[in-house]
């Protein structure tokens, strides 16, 4: 026994000095933080022009296709009651552990929609280069996971992606754009394999300056986020083979967004404090352990339970979801679409507000079933069309007012979009009109 357990920790000894700690920086600067910077000539951010949040637009379209995320039944019909909302992982094998480490914390989290089932579907060493096949074997084993956990391919509705190819050599960005073009055949595999598909968060790779292997080391770690943000913005520029608005042609692909981006380099902290351990490896630097994964794995947890297009369909009581800019008034005030209580369908108790409008004048409230981004009246009309009106009302000494909303069960699990419509005489753009910003709602129970 005494031998063994000397074996064993000799073993161990081995593997946490098998790891090369000593490469703790690359001294590139994390996509986020190089924002309008660049690496090798090409620009920083998650999303264009340098920035780490999508263009308005994107954003609004990703809030329409969260609306259609929603409990549905086998044949992928929506069913408040007894349908599910399958979120699976699609990947190689940090995909997996990654994924493994998030649902041992987000299965019992209490915020959790018990409608959304989830289910590691990646795979150790099923890499891009495999998964652009679509009879690859590894698609058949995501199905048989999908039907052991009791759901349909009309039931997964939300992908977490996270991918790479083994043991690159290419210089940048012939590689990055490689993956990038390996990615978007991926999306569409997804889309038609699984038809309600609405939204796919991709994530990035780790750091990988104490790999020991050429399985993934840097820079191609780093690079990797480049394919991803390409990738969006592709689709941002009206890629074809990547469109998932029905109002623009045939669905191709889901919505891309980041979720979330976890490259830091080593030791040198990001803006947002965060680090890669040597500890937070497996002894071949590539692969995570499991300190490494439960950073990623809360990371992730955080992104669902906070995101706009994410918090929709996975918590249990979402709040609802501001989004746009109202039209400034005459007075120089910000209207601003707000609610108070709770959109439960069974206490009934939900109202929608306004607050900086113009006192003592005209108001309309408006609803409709998405959102939008209308030239409207001097503004923004925020609710897509056909639109609906609550009774008029005259906003109050402060500029505001409240709309009760009769929540009936028949709204159980469906999404609204709110804003509202008032007079503004005085506005210098000559159009007598004030208009606040967008709030989407989702109901439940």
């Amino acid at each position: 026994m005494r031998l063994a357990l000397c074996a064993v920790l000799a073993l161990a000894a081995n593997f946490s000095s098998a790891q090369n700690c000593s490469n703790t920086s690359t001294g590139n600067i994390p996509l986020n933080d190089l924002g309008a910077g660049s690496y090798q000539g090409f620009q920083g951010g998650l999303y264009s022009a340098g920035s780490n949040t999508p263009p308005l637009a994107h954003a609004l379209g990703g809030l329409a296709q969260a609306s259609e995320v929603v409990p549905r039944d086998a044949a992928g019909n929506p069913d408040p009651v007894n349908g599910r909302i399958g979120f699976i992982s699609i990947g190689m094998s940090n995909c997996v552990q990654h994924f493994n480490s998030f649902l041992q914390i987000a299965v019992p989290d209490p915020l959790r929609n018990p409608r959304v089932t989830m289910i590691n579907c990646a795979a150790g060493g099923q890499t891009a280069s495999i998964l652009v096949n679509p009879s690859a074997a590894y698609w058949g084993s995501v199905l048989q996971k999908v039907q052991q956990a009791g759901l349909t391919a009309a039931q997964v509705q939300v992908v977490w992606f996270l991918e790479a190819d083994a043991h690159p050599t290419a210089p940048f960005p012939s590689h990055a754009l490689t993956l990038q073009s390996e990615f978007e055949i991926i999306m569409g595999i997804i889309r038609d394999k699984y038809p309600q598909t609405r939204l796919c968060y991709s994530a990035s790779r780790i750091y990988g300056g104490y790999s020991t292997t050429s399985l993934h080391p840097e820079p191609w770690a780093y690079e990797q986020a480049f394919s991803v943000k390409w990738m969006i913005e592709s689709q941002i520029g009206g890629n074809p083979l990547l469109n998932y608005d029905p109002a623009l042609g045939a669905i191709e692909a889901p919505w891309l967004g980041w979720g979330p981006y976890m490259w830091a380099d080593g030791l040198v902290p990001r803006s947002d404090g965060l680090i890669w351990l040597c500890s937070d490896y497996q002894p071949d630097g590539t692969h995570p352990s499991i300190q490494g994964t439960q950073k990623v794995a809360q990371a992730l947890l955080q992104f669902v339970q906070t995101d706009d297009t994410a918090r929709t369909w996975y918590l249990a009581r979402p709040t609802p979801v501001g989004y746009g800019t109202g039209k400034t008034t005459s007075i120089g005030t910000l209207p601003t679409a707000g609610w108070s209580g709770e959109a439960d369908v069974g206490t009934n108790a939900f109202s929608v507000t306004l607050a900086g409008g113009v006192p003592n004048k005209a108001v309309v409230g408006l609803w409709s079933t998405n959102p939008a981004q209308l030239p409207f009246f001097g503004g923004t009309l925020w609710c897509a069309l056909p639109l609906h009106r609550l009774p008029p009302r005259i906003l109050d000494a402060s500029g505001a007012t409240s709309y009760a909303i009769n929540l009936t069960p028949l709204m159980l699990g469906t999404t609204r979009c709110y804003s509202f419509w008032f007079r503004d005489g005085a506005h210098p753009d000559g159009t007598g009109t004030g208009l606040a910003n967008g709030l989407q709602v989702r109901f439940f129970d």
